[in-house]
């Protein structure tokens, strides 16, 4: 193998080292072992690596800093998650620092690029795609340069990153089949964007829920969202002035709940008495209002809890997995009766 042509994540694997270790070793940090500093070594002579002068200039010096970067900060979901990961850095004395994208890659992209000129002890990322190439790199570079990422609620095509997630598509399931036993035979969704983990799971929830019941599947009655409120009133508007509309909706997420809440309002639709609707993720604003709503419902501040406790075992963990710690939160039907047959129909 020629000069330059291994990577860092090569030599990481060649040594049964993590990323970090590696990255201390070509800044000759003394926190590294002489055992894992030989086996770097090793591995560099055997692929023949060359370290560039960025890894050569990396700071070896430790912040007392972690960056959490989420796509909708006014969402509630991510507030929970921003509180769980708070609640759990504040116990190993570390300061969180908020960055939001706005569901949009450009804007992801810049924030990263930010984030790279802060000296960060490591980050916690929903990224807006799985499949964004350019924020992959990012993060991966991120781990080269030493800084550990762990992924919560979203992911990314690479398996070596840490992430936790909710087991989305079987609430998703059980939520539908609940509709479905109630007699609807005509339900449709309201997703999330396609691109996402998320929004993927939850269809193949739905989809999974009539395939079973054997309700054939009507691609007019999934429209996909994209976890916002003013696409979701123009997804449902079009579902309920279709000539043969739904009885029931499942929306995606919360804030795609308040955004089909808002279409029934302009079209004079009671939930119960005039058409069904079950949400992704329990709002604290209608639980007040005393709205019963059935949701699917998680522990978003227990996946930021659990999210800050893996990249906290990432500092100083040696040994290196092509396929990273997954930690799947499960789900609970909440139901509160707005699944249920309207009353007019």
């Amino acid at each position: 193998m020629s000069k330059q042509e291994a990577n860092i994540y090569e030599i990481a694997k060649e040594a049964g080292v993590s990323i970090a270790t590696v990255s201390r070793v070509m800044n000759r940090s003394a926190s590294v072992s002489e055992k894992s500093t030989k086996k770097v070594m090793d591995a560099v002579r055997k692929l023949n690596y060359v370290p560039n002068s960025t890894a050569r200039s990396l700071s070896t010096s430790l912040s007392r800093s972690i960056g959490i970067v989420v796509p909708d900060i006014n969402n509630p979901f991510f507030s929970k998650i921003l509180q769980g990961v708070t609640a759990a850095a504040d116990e190993q004395g570390l300061q969180v620092v908020l960055y939001s994208t706005d569901e949009d890659t450009e804007r992801e992209l810049k924030v990263l690029h930010t984030m790279r000129e802060h000296r960060l002890r490591g980050i916690i990322i929903t990224p807006v795609s799985e499949h964004c190439k350019e924020t992959l790199d990012l993060l991966q570079d991120f781990e080269l340069r030493g800084i550990p990422v762990v992924l919560v609620d979203r992911e990314v095509d690479d398996p070596h990153f840490d992430r936790v997630v909710a087991q989305d598509e079987d609430g998703v399931y059980q939520a539908v089949c609940s509709m479905l036993q109630a007699g609807h035979k005509r339900v449709a969704i309201v997703t999330g964007p396609l691109h996402s983990r998320p929004g993927k799971e939850r269809l193949r929830g739905y989809e999974r829920a009539l395939e079973d019941f054997g309700i054939p599947l009507r691609q007019e009655y999934i429209r996909q969202g994209d976890f916002r409120m003013e696409r979701a009133c123009e997804e449902t508007l079009e579902l309920c002035s279709l000539e043969e509309p739904p009885t029931a909706i499942f929306s995606s997420n919360n804030m795609t709940t308040y955004g089909c809440l808002k279409a029934f309002l302009e079209l004079g639709l009671t939930v119960g008495r005039d058409i069904s609707l079950f949400g992704f993720d329990d709002i604290d604003a209608l639980k007040w209002l005393n709205y019963k709503l059935s949701v699917v419902s998680r522990d978003a501040y227990e996946m930021g809890r659990r999210a800050m406790g893996l990249l906290a075992d990432c500092f100083d963990r040696e040994g290196f997995s092509e396929v990273g710690r997954r930690e799947s939160l499960p789900t609970e039907l909440i139901l509160r009766g707005s699944e249920q047959w309207p009353e007019s129909l």
